[in-house]
């Protein structure tokens, strides 16, 4: 009988096919945790979803409403405001949060005179967050403040964390840190699951989704880079949901810029870059 538990967080371990996507597996988890000890970028891991045959209607369905209850959070809801208030779709807004999530590294170190990882997601715009792990869950959260569901994904071998949200009726892929999403012929939004079927689309955008491209790269690298490594069938996919209405299930502690060196993170890495290039010959084609 199908149990979603088996798919999930160090579960995922049983079910995958060799040895070495199993050792970049734990290494990756591992490097979480020397970067960001117990706290939410880690503690989330424990409830990924690992995307296969036996898993991807699961995770593919219509998802639950929104949790989150306005005024709980009120620097977000101001925050969401200002950014969406002259707005009328939620296209429109989920490509004015995602422009404005892009564009926080501009101002990083204006506000702390100390670099950390983690923190909440008010601590994420304030620091001006760049890390990809924390600016899909900002993503997801400030999208659920106007009542948009979403979930964080982990490209564990690329080593890139993405998210969609489920907006016009099904899940869509937004990279939030370097402002890609894709298209489809008629301009619908498109998921994971569907970009991984037909990776030719990568190619095939229209003007306007190249120029949502952050100035940290450029359309044309990103989209090599998500065709052969991180939206190639042979990735490792890890699914999450994630909602501020669970803030008090996970710590939003911080770990000061410089700590991961002392806390194993070489090793981890290094266990890390030797199980992904042998996965990279088993998978990816």
């Amino acid at each position: 009988m199908f149990k979603i538990e088996d798919y999930k967080g160090l579960n995922i371990l049983n079910v995958l096919d060799t040895e070495a996507q199993k050792g970049i597996y734990q290494a990756y988890w591992d490097s979480m945790f020397c970067n960001y000890g117990n706290n939410v970028e880690w503690q989330k891991l424990r409830n990924h979803i690992y995307l296969c045959e036996e898993t991807k209607n699961y995770i593919y369905s219509t998802p639950s409403a929104t949790k989150y209850e306005q005024g709980k959070r009120p620097i977000l809801d101001a925050v969401v405001w200002k950014v969406t208030k002259d707005l009328a779709t939620d296209r429109e807004k989920v490509l004015a949060l995602l422009a404005f999530i892009r564009d926080l590294y501009l101002t990083h170190g204006k506000h702390f005179p100390f670099d950390f990882y983690g923190g909440t997601e008010e601590m994420l715009i304030e620091k001006g967050e760049n890390l990809c792990e924390c600016v899909s869950r900002l993503m997801v959260s400030l999208a659920e403040v106007i009542g948009i569901p979403g979930r964080i994904i982990c490209h564990v071998v690329s080593g890139h964390y993405v998210c969609e949200l489920y907006i016009e009726e099904k899940w869509c892929y937004f990279d939030p840190r370097f402002g890609i999403f894709y298209v489809d012929a008629d301009e619908k939004f498109l998921s994971v699951l569907e970009i991984m079927e037909n990776r030719d689309i990568i190619f095939e955008q229209p003007q306007w989704v190249k120029e949502y491209v952050s100035k940290q790269t450029t359309y044309e690298q990103r989209a090599e880079r998500n065709f052969k490594l991180c939206l190639n069938p042979g990735e490792i996919q890890t699914y999450v949901n994630y909602s501020l209405a669970d803030h008090k299930l996970y710590s939003y502690n911080i770990t000061l810029g410089g700590e991961p060196e002392r806390n194993g993170c070489r090793e981890a890495q290094a266990r890390y870059g030797h199980y992904r290039t042998i996965v990279l010959d088993e998978r990816f084609v």
